[in-house]
């Protein structure tokens, strides 16, 4: 490990000694000529830590795989999808800097085009791989921490990421590609580039479908569909750019396990692949676990730009339909509802469960005195899940479960700057939103778990059925001046979050929260100390706002002792270098985080001090816990020899707890999250061929509140090769382009993200050919 420091400060070192001309910092000639595209990315001139994809990420990531996959290479961020190609919604997670995205957390801001996501959460959420196929994505921006201060999120609370589409290219351009890979992957791709329809005015629309098999065991799989159209038009000092995107997606899900089950056999998850006949056994069978999600996406853009002043305005709309499946081996018997005409009950509450019927239909108990059991999963069931249990002809019985998740998003951003001289601009701002999820719960009968899962249309209990209704306001104001070689930055914001709970059964009344911010400071600068080189600091406080998952936790505690919530709140502190000349980039980032107010779930009598009020039983959500992370993060891309270039990115965090409460001990370093990464890339470009290597290595992590679970380091390595035959080599063809790409080359075993105490097996090698022709 020592070995590896000592290198990278030795590179940064030759980094900050170079001399050449200072490059662009972004270039883009995908528009200028359509044959050619290339991105140069190195960090913009920000006061915050910020790093940004460049062309290599990109031709390194299969453009089969999640847009997420593509930003995992840069400092700080950890980026694990269970699931072959990102697959899998329900394995994704993703860290930076001790705050964590994933099926217990939402830590990080998410947007398209400067776009807020809508959260990125499993239940009713949706990550950018919703939004966008590789390759129409221009780049994907991340700050660290520190973000702008008009990024429209409200869980950013370990900064943003900014996934950027491409515009429509200047002149007409048909696109069509194949891939076909291991584990059956397949995936269609095609792109109509308009070229200029009105006065500078271009669109495109493109379509993609692909589709796996899962990369664990001999069954499951994913499929998906996503189409996008974007048009842009440029006229005089305003730029109008509209885009609409649906995306349909179908996943069996993989499964979290603990690290004694990943010792004893790192290559299984625990789901099965057959049908046994035995709903107990059957629960874990992969095809039973599933997410499906649709999601459509729209919003139209006016940019003004004149002399003095610069105007954005952006209405958008998003309409997310889900549902997550499970396969309960039982039946629920409910007491009390409202029966339909269709035989469901709705509302109602479970008052007892059976596994076996007579012949006729009849519940029954298993036989007196029998105690076979079985070992099979969760540690084995008891003699009632166990047909040995049963007379013969006993008929076993089973539910199949639907969550199911909508939301309706209807927003708008607004951004003004105004530039009082040269050197001092006035910047003010706004994001409304008003979201409405609709969540509810359906049981359904197997039709015959004999033979398999198939189930009957009608739910025979609708359990629930909620909306949460949030209305989310944020204003903000920043001044930014110059003063020779410093730039000094300076800037205010606010959040008023509104949010309801409507139970649509009558049973419970209706809660509602306010999530209304203090005022958030910003501050920053950077001083040109060179040509090339600039210092950087900055101060933010960043803001999350309550979740509707706690409101729906509080709803059932009317204890009048409970003190009101408060938005999650974190203090983040950025200072460090960047460097850029035409042949290297550098930057290297020293951080200190303070997160106060951390929303976490108590219960009467788990040792949590100060909640005597609450009686056996209960357990409620209160602001009574917080993180602290420190570190470094540093990044090196240098061209030499003509025709290479090496990229590296190094992290070295440290967060801990800072306060005890229910499972969490202050002192403990932060479940899951990394302490150390290190990311090295060789690639090779010339006269149309292309090759790199790319190796990561994630040193060891305390896997669970307690600390006593130390998950293994690990180092993965991604193989990339590619070919572009000359322009107009075959006549009516501008270009074709072969391309190979095998990510986790070494096939390697390890856990990826997760939740504390259960972990994801990431995913394995995957190799897929691609054949791209463009006309």
């Amino acid at each position: 490990m020592k070995k590896v420091l000592l290198g990278a400060c030795s590179v940064f070192a030759f980094a900050m000694t170079a001399h050449a001309e200072e490059a662009a910092t972004v270039a883009s000639a995908d528009t200028a000529d359509s044959n050619l595209e290339e991105i140069i990315v190195s960090a913009r001139k920000t006061t915050y830590a910020n790093n940004a994809t460049d062309q290599v990420m990109l031709e390194a990531t299969p453009d089969a795989s999640s847009v997420l996959a593509t930003v995992d290479k840069l400092p700080g961020i950890f980026i694990s999808e269970g699931g072959t190609f990102g697959s899998d919604d329900w394995s994704t997670t993703i860290s930076i800097r001790g705050f964590n995205v994933g099926l217990s957390e939402q830590q990080i801001g998410m947007t398209i085009d400067g776009l807020p996501n809508g959260n990125s959460n499993y239940g009713g959420g949706a990550k950018a791989n919703r939004y966008l196929d590789n390759e129409n994505m221009e780049r994907a921006e991340v700050s660290q921490g520190t973000a702008d201060i008009s990024s429209p999120s409200h869980e950013a609370l370990g900064g943003t990421i900014n996934f950027i589409s491409n515009d429509p290219t200047e002149n007409q351009r048909f696109w069509a590609g194949i891939s076909a890979g291991q584990n059956n992957a397949q995936r269609y791709f095609m792109r109509y580039d308009t070229g200029e329809i009105f006065a500078n005015t271009r669109a495109y629309f493109s379509y993609s479908h692909q589709n796996n098999d899962a990369w664990i065991g001999t069954a499951g799989g994913t499929k998906r569909d996503h189409a996008a159209f974007k048009i842009v038009s440029e006229q005089d000092q305003w730029k109008f750019t509209g885009r609409l995107s649906w995306d349909d997606a179908w996943e069996n899900n993989y499964q979290r396990i603990s690290l004694d089950q990943f010792k004893k056999d790192p290559n299984w998850d625990r789901l099965t692949d057959t049908i046994t006949g035995i709903p107990y056994v059957d629960q874990v069978y992969r095809p039973g676990w599933g997410t499906l999600r649709t999601n459509w996406f729209a919003y139209v853009k006016a940019e003004y730009k004149g002399d003095n002043l610069d105007v954005t305005v952006a209405p958008y709309y998003h309409d997310n339909w889900g549902r997550g499946d499970w396969t309960p081996p039982y039946l629920v018997q409910v007491a009390g509802g409202t029966q339909q005409a269709d035989g469901a009950i709705y509302g109602g509450s479970a008052v007892g469960s059976y596994t076996y019927t007579d012949p006729s239909g009849n519940p029954i108990a298993p036989i007196d005195g029998c105690t076979a059991t079985l070992s099979f999963p969760y540690g084995g069931g008891s003699p009632a899940n166990n047909p040995a249990c049963y007379p013969a002809g006993s008929l076993p019985v089973g539910s199949y479960r639907h969550t199911n998740y909508g939301k309706t998003r209807i927003g708008v951003t607004a951004d003004a700057a105004y530039h009082l001289s040269d050197t001092n601009t006035l910047r003010a701002g706004l994001w409304w939103e008003n979201s409405d999820r609709h969540e509810y719960r359906t049981w359904h009968k197997e039709i015959d778990p004999t033979v398999g899962i198939e189930f009957e249309y009608t739910e025979y209990w609708r359990q629930y059925d909620r909306n949460f209704k949030t209305n989310t306001l944020m204003m903000y104001a920043e001044d930014t001046a110059e003063f020779g070689k410093l730039q000094v930055r300076g800037g205010v914001k606010k959040f008023l979050v509104d949010l309801t709970r409507v139970d649509n059964f009558g049973n419970d009344a209706n809660q509602g929260l306010k999530s209304n911010s203090k005022l958030l400071f910003t501050a920053g600068a950077i001083y040109s100390a060179t040509d090339n080189m600039d210092v950087f600091a900055g101060f933010s406080q960043n803001f999350a706002a309550i979740k509707d998952t706690v409101i729906e936790g509080r709803a059932s505690v009317t204890n009048p002792n409970i003190p009101d919530l408060q938005g999650e709140t974190a203090d983040n502190y950025d200072f460090g270098v960047r460097f850029s000349n035409a042949a290297v980039k550098a930057t290297v980032t020293g951080y200190y985080i303070k997160f106060n107010n951390r929303i976490t779930f108590v219960s009467a009598g788990d040792g949590t001090t100060g909640v005597d009020y609450l009686e056996v039983g209960q357990g409620t959500y209160l602001n009574v816990g917080g993180i602290e992370s420190k570190g470094v993060e540093a990044s090196l891309s240098a061209d030499f020899a003509n025709y290479f270039n090496f990229y590296s990115s190094l992290t070295v965090n440290s967060s801990k707890y800072t306060e005890t409460t229910a499972q969490v001990v202050a002192g403990n370093k932060v479940a899951l999250s990394p302490e150390f990464q290190f990311v090295g890339t060789l690639s090779y470009h010339k006269d149309g061929v292309r090759a790199g290597l790319s190796g990561k290595h994630v040193g060891k992590r305390w896997g669970d509140f307690a600390n006593t679970q130390r998950l293994p380091s690990f180092t993965t390595f991604d193989l990339w090769l590619g070919y572009t035959v000359a322009q107009n080599a075959i006549p009516g063809i501008d270009t074709i382009d072969l391309s190979l790409n095998v990510t986790n080359l070494t096939d390697k075993r390890y856990l990826g993200g997760g939740t504390p105490g259960s972990y994801f097996i990431g995913a394995g090698r995957e190799a897929i050919a691609s054949l791209t022709f463009k006309f």
